[in-house]
């Protein structure tokens, strides 16, 4: 006698998924790029051989040529997917694996502050304030090198870290010593905290796991902090983290959440405003607040030494790196002072901040707004706008994903070419690929919108 087993029991053949068979394919031929990265060159013949970084910003175009017809795929069947976890999993695993082959790698190449992170963390467990003294003071002498100290930038100079970015130099410094290696691993374990809670917000607000692919694949990311190590990767988590605590809402614990991440590197400080709504503002401002003084306090004993190095870094035309807008203002108008323009620029900032915390807020509507504010700011940097400083713009485009911003995280490597031996400055065009289209696909994105008129949070 047969028992006929219910329909939702039995047995279905075997189907391969075209799109996970897809992204397991471009998956594969991205890793192999991101295992062997700048050793590529060892492959070619000698007359194709780029080397150094020309050979890291073609390998970096390739690596998004494959991410963006990855992020097609999934995109355009995101309605079929719906949240398949297996999917999910494939997309994190692949992110976390291209991460992972890049940390045994040294970052000398596209910086050299990892060397400072590890420099401020030794100093910290030698029981001296890193705002103290600057590395070439005769006072820290026993603690040089020629692993670490030698390889540092701006030696004469006091640290330009916050003190949440030096709480956590020191505990990793207590957890891996003097490991660059080590240090950009703890960065990596945090860029997977970030992946589950990218996720878990995007299921806050309803929409599929699967946009996850946005970050977990993005070049730009995992080369910012898988490679080149930056501290950017902390505060990205915290940003993330303040946000999904924002979508449960959770309001106090979200702008302590976003107050550390602005106290380990400042500008995501701009995204308050988002955060605040105004029947409760005035806790929320308390709370931020008191959380970024808390993190100082065991700083406080330097009293007017805790700015360090950044009076330097926001007023000296020396630093000023990779802008846009200011770029083309101070082109137009070379009479103007720089630091005047650097002023207007941050009372333009403060303004939009100031209109975000008037807007009423309903649900969903604090995501879109920190995406405005980021944008903004990416925009209208100040100061210098280093590749690794757009990372924190590419959770939001889970949410809001633009082909502008996408395109512009991909462009934003050719400012690397600055540092070719023989180039003594950025070639205008590369300020023009990465800002003409930028500002061209942003108006055009504009224009479509308004014409829609979409009612959805965040529509594809």
């Amino acid at each position: 006698m047969e028992i006929e087993l219910p329909a939702h029991k039995r047995e279905t053949p075997f189907r391969i998924d075209p799109v996970r068979l897809g992204i397991l394919g471009l998956g594969l031929i991205s890793g192999i790029f991101y295992f062997f990265n700048l050793e590529l060159d060892r492959f070619m013949p000698a007359s194709l051989q780029l080397g150094g970084i020309r050979l890291y910003v073609c390998m970096a175009l390739l690596l998004n040529v494959l991410y963006f017809v990855g992020a097609r795929l999934v995109f355009k069947n995101l309605d079929r997917i719906g949240r398949s976890k297996r999917l999910v999993i494939l997309i994190v695993v692949f992110g976390v694996c291209f991460r992972a082959a890049l940390v045994p790698r040294d970052p000398d190449l596209l910086s050299t502050d990892m060397y400072r992170y590890v420099w401020d963390g030794r100093v910290q467990q030698h029981g001296i304030n890193p705002y103290a003294y600057a590395p070439s003071a005769e006072q820290l002498s026993t603690l040089r090198d020629d692993t670490i100290y030698s390889r540092m930038n701006r030696k004469e100079y006091p640290t330009i870290y916050p003190a949440g970015a030096q709480l956590f130099f020191r505990l990793f410094h207590g957890l891996v010593g003097d490991s660059v290696a080590g240090f950009k691993g703890m960065l990596v374990f945090f860029e997977m905290l970030t992946m589950l809670a990218l996720v878990s917000t995007l299921r806050a607000y309803g929409l599929p796991d699967a946009r996850i692919f946005i970050y977990a694949w993005n070049p730009l990311v995992i080369f910012e902090i898988g490679y080149g190590g930056h501290v950017d990767g902390l505060a990205v988590f915290f940003t993330v983290l303040a946000f999904y605590l924002d979508a449960k809402k959770r309001k106090l614990p979200a702008v302590v959440a976003l107050a550390i991440s602005s106290a380990t590197k400042l500008y995501p400080a701009i995204l308050l405003p988002a955060l605040l709504t105004r029947g409760e503002w005035v806790k929320g401002a308390i709370g931020f607040f008191a959380s970024f003084l808390l993190l100082y306090l065991p700083f406080f004993a330097v009293g007017g030494k805790l700015i360090g190095f950044l009076p330097n870094y926001f007023t000296s035309p020396y630093e000023s790196f990779n802008l846009g807008l200011k770029y083309l203002v101070t082109a137009l108008f070379p009479e103007l002072d720089y630091v005047l323009v650097s002023k207007i620029f941050v009372l333009v900032l403060m303004a939009a901040g100031l209109l975000v915390f008037f807007k009423k807020k309903p649900n969903g509507q604090a995501v879109r707004h920190a995406y405005v504010l980021i944008g903004l700011l990416i925009i209208l940097m100040p100061t210098a706008l280093h590749p690794w400083y757009v990372v924190v713009l590419v959770p939001f485009l889970c949410f809001f994903p633009s082909a502008a911003w996408l395109i512009f995280t991909c462009m934003v490597t050719l400012s690397y070419l600055y540092y070719a031996p023989d180039v003594d400055d950025q070639p205008v065009w590369v300020t023009l690929l990465e800002y003409v289209p930028l500002v061209a696909l942003l108006a055009a994105e504009y224009v479509f919108k308004r014409l829609a008129r979409p009612n959805e949070v965040a529509r594809v």
